[in-house]
């Protein structure tokens, strides 16, 4: 895959929205306020600044993360384009990520407020759809991807341990995302959300090494 790049038409889509967004809500939230850059558990903001730089943190944010990627790419080539797919997908969610964050600062301005447990834990179930999706088809590099030293020193390895994480890293995210519809209370969806993200993770390593010991 010589073509390789981070932002293809899906990002550049993306970071247009985030762009737009962004103008948008210099334009009609009132910017003589606070408003939320971070929430707690629970859901309630407990960091604050201007509205101004509330509204532009996430497009800055997410910025900053491409450029970090673009510059890392230079001395990783091989290792990216090993990886492609599940890069390409996780700057697609850093940008949907900056996008919702994006709308709820900006709902928050309009004097809205949001469900941001339900947001989160839907917005979890779509990471973990989309780069379970895509974990499968990456190949060993060092980047992206389960790259534990079992993983790491067996193509086989990887390409099995990887296909299986996907597919739970995929139904993780069916049950987070019907958790965020069914709105469970507080104390249950953490714990589902907490389960969706860390069973995968776990089975990943326990996957990896049972291979290796074959």
């Amino acid at each position: 895959m010589k073509n390789n790049k981070i932002l293809n038409l899906t990002n550049r889509v993306l970071l247009g929205a985030l762009a737009l967004g962004t103008v948008a809500g210099l334009v009609v939230v009132p910017l003589d306020q606070s408003l939320p850059i971070h929430w707690d558990i629970s859901g309630n903001p407990d960091n604050w600044a201007p509205a101004l730089v509330a509204i532009l943190f996430p497009l800055i944010l997410a910025i900053a993360v491409i450029a970090l990627m673009a510059f890392g790419k230079r001395g990783m080539q091989k290792d990216f384009e090993a990886g492609q797919h599940v890069i390409e997908a996780s700057v697609s969610i850093v940008l949907a990520v900056a996008l919702v964050i994006l709308a709820t600062v900006i709902a928050y301005g309009l004097g809205h407020t949001l469900d941001i447990p339900r947001i989160a834990t839907a917005m979890v179930g779509a990471i973990f759809l989309v780069l379970g999706n895509y974990l499968p088809k990456s190949q060993p590099n060092r980047v992206a991807g389960v790259r534990v030293p079992w993983t790491m020193n067996d193509p086989a390895n990887w390409a099995i341990t990887n296909r299986r994480t996907g597919q739970l890293m995929m139904l993780g995210g069916i049950v987070a995302l019907i958790a965020a519809i069914a709105n469970p209370p507080s104390a249950l969806m953490i714990f589902i959300l907490a389960a969706a993200i860390l069973v995968p993770v776990i089975a990943s390593l326990w996957i990896s090494y049972s291979l290796s010991r074959r």
